[in-house]
């Protein structure tokens, strides 16, 4: 779950369509318990939010990060109208993201 780098300790954290494209609020774990990420609007995958002093101690009281990465993450099984949707979308808004304008 949690993968350490030095004092900081980092995360994958997979987030739904709707709250990478709009925004939004998910529950995390962290070795304290779980708290409450804001997901920006227009969050990508990769994105790393920072819960500053929620990492590892270092011996002297200090305590690193910790690193939230998004992930977005798709239905386990889309249904019709996600489909129809992401056929629309290709269709009317040509988009790669390997290909930067």
């Amino acid at each position: 779950m949690f993968k350490r780098e030095g004092a900081n300790l980092v995360m994958d954290v997979p987030i739904s369509i709707p709250d990478a494209v709009l925004g939004g609020k998910v529950e995390a774990p962290t070795p304290d318990g779980a708290v409450t990420l804001t997901v920006p609007k227009g969050a990508n995958s990769g994105q790393t939010l920072r819960l500053k002093g929620r990492g590892l101690g270092d011996g002297s009281g200090k305590r690193g990060d910790l690193l939230a990465r998004l992930m977005v993450a798709l239905p386990d099984m889309p249904d019709a109208d996600l489909e129809a949707f992401a056929e629309t979308w290709r269709r009317e808004r040509p988009y790669s993201p390997r290909r930067k304008p």
